[in-house]
């Protein structure tokens, strides 16, 4: 079919105008992308549109370089028409790449439809969303995107974009994530230490109910032992834990017979020896128990002598806990303090002497010192 000239040369001059137009878009699109132009590009009614963001009756430039978020513009199709240098460091690549791609490139892939759906909510107000971006060497940069529909010259619908960088933020909600953890790790491990140190005390209670002459004697020795640790210095948390093992010392005597405990005169040497084994049996009754403190081998000690003569292991000198040497001068400055079934009173001027004539031999030099020095000062007295 062969058209007539005048709708031969209409055709030609339309066809001219859309090569026009193609070239013309090309160019823009390229002069963005090198970064000659700083525009929005907004297809209207009238054609495609150029604004370019520098003139004085168009002040966004000024606003959006400003800025110290990312700022953007997209076309209704995802196409990225303007960005500030922000978020080109944001996504670290440079600003003439970033223009003219589509925005979908730099959002998470796992993310991309989250955001196509948001796009797509039919709403003039400001919306928000919290997305990922993925960055040149692959990595993820967690942002807050705030999204405004706009009309550029009463025309053409397109979407402004300001996305905020909550990597700082993420982090400060790591941090504070954690240290409530640990907190509640904290509080939950006192109560258990509570709950554990009550449970022992109750059974420390138990065992001197059982023998009317020693009632309270774990406490003072406690009390005693506790006041020694400080003389020497030791840490807050040291002697917190010399204190409970102090307190519940003689709990292995809850498996020697009561008839022995009380009995009246010298006792014979297998009830002595059997007496003995109260170390032992204190050790294997609080080993599975996970106190932040050696608890069980301070019992199991408390009954060494530095120069090896103690049992039930027959430890000397650094092998023995400095928690269980403190406690074997308190045990035996209070035991012979006070009244038992098989001897007389020896009093307190006595056990002195005893722990000032084996100074060094059986108790640690340190800590007999520290402990003479408390009843000279006249700094304690055992309670009943």
């Amino acid at each position: 079919m062969k058209l007539d000239p005048k709708t031969q040369q209409k055709s030609s001059s339309e066809l001219e105008d859309l090569r026009r137009q193609l070239l013309d878009a090309h160019e823009t699109l390229e002069a963005i992308r090198e970064g000659e132009i700083d525009a929005l590009v907004v297809s209207g009614k009238s054609g495609e549109k150029i604004y370019t963001l520098v003139n004085a009756d168009q002040p966004y430039r000024l606003l959006l370089e400003g800025m110290s978020e990312g700022a953007l513009t997209i076309s209704l199709d995802g196409v990225i028409l303007f960005c500030n240098q922000r978020f080109a460091e944001m996504v670290q690549s440079p600003l003439n790449k970033v223009v003219g791609s589509d925005l979908l490139n730099w959002i998470s892939s796992q993310q991309q439809h989250v955001l196509t759906d948001f796009l797509k909510m039919e709403t003039s107000n400001k919306r928000r969303i919290e997305l990922s971006l993925i960055v040149s060497d692959g990595t993820l940069v967690p942002i807050y995107l705030s999204v405004s529909k706009l009309l550029v010259g009463g025309e053409a619908n397109i979407y402004c974009l300001v996305a905020t960088d909550l990597t700082e933020e993420k982090k400060m909600e790591e941090v504070l994530t954690a240290k409530k953890m640990a907190l509640a790790a904290l509080k939950a491990s006192c109560e258990l230490e509570r709950s554990l140190e009550e449970s022992i005390k109750a059974i420390a209670n138990t065992v001197e109910a059982r023998d009317e002459y020693t009632a309270g004697h774990m406490r003072r020795v406690g009390q005693l032992a506790t006041l020694i640790a400080k003389d020497l210095g030791l840490s807050e948390d040291t002697i917190h834990g010399i204190e409970l093992a102090a307190t519940i010392h003689d709990v292995g005597k809850i498996s020697i017979p009561v008839e022995i405990l009380t009995k009246p005169g010298h006792l014979s040497k297998v009830e002595y020896m059997l007496v003995q084994t109260h170390a032992e049996a204190g050790y294997h009754i609080v080993k599975n128990i996970q106190f932040p403190w050696p608890i069980a081998q301070m019992i199991y000690q408390h009954h060494e002598r530095m120069d090896g003569s103690g049992y039930p292991q027959g430890l000397k000198g650094e092998e023995i806990l400095m928690g269980a040497r403190i406690i074997a001068v308190a045990d035996v400055v209070e035991a012979m303090s006070m009244h038992r079934p098989y001897r007389f009173v020896i009093g307190i001027d006595g056990a002195l002497n005893e722990i000032r004539q084996h100074r060094g031999t059986f108790y640690d030099a340190e800590v007999a010192d520290a402990c003479l020095k408390i009843f000279e000062e006249k700094r304690f007295a055992f309670s009943q």
